[in-house]
């Protein structure tokens, strides 16, 4: 998941981004694509599992999100941060430590190149 997110955020030039698991949304929605939204349900799945493994009720966390971010600074490095939140049904939140997670993927392309695209990439060929 996290080349597919990387990947894309790259490619839109885009640096932070939600993920609302129980919404099934993505913010901003450019990167709402099905490589990344198909994870939700077993995201969900896991947190019910682990409710339950715990002794809560399966309805006991009413929200969760993911808040990615890619920094400038460790771009080269392909890293990208994530928090998690997660708010239950009496309205207090938990806030997850951040994990850092490295992307790998180097030739992804996720979304079909515009026309203009394509034209800047054949004159960057030319004036090289």
């Amino acid at each position: 998941m996290a080349d597919w997110i990387w990947c894309a955020a790259t490619e839109k030039g885009i640096n932070e981004l939600s993920l609302d698991l129980f919404t099934g949304t993505v913010n901003p929605l450019d990167l709402d694509i099905k490589p990344i939204t198909i994870w939700f349900q077993r995201l969900r799945e896991t947190i019910s599992r682990t409710l339950e493994s715990e002794g809560f009720e399966n309805d006991f966390i009413t929200e969760a999100k993911f808040d990615i971010f890619i920094s400038k600074k460790f771009r080269e490095q392909k890293l990208l941060t994530c928090t998690a939140t997660l708010k239950d049904k009496e309205g207090r939140e938990y806030i997850g430590r951040t994990y850092t997670e490295q992307a790998y993927e180097d030739n992804l392309h996720v979304f079909k190149p515009t026309l203009l695209e394509k034209i800047k990439k054949v004159f960057i060929k030319i004036n090289f």
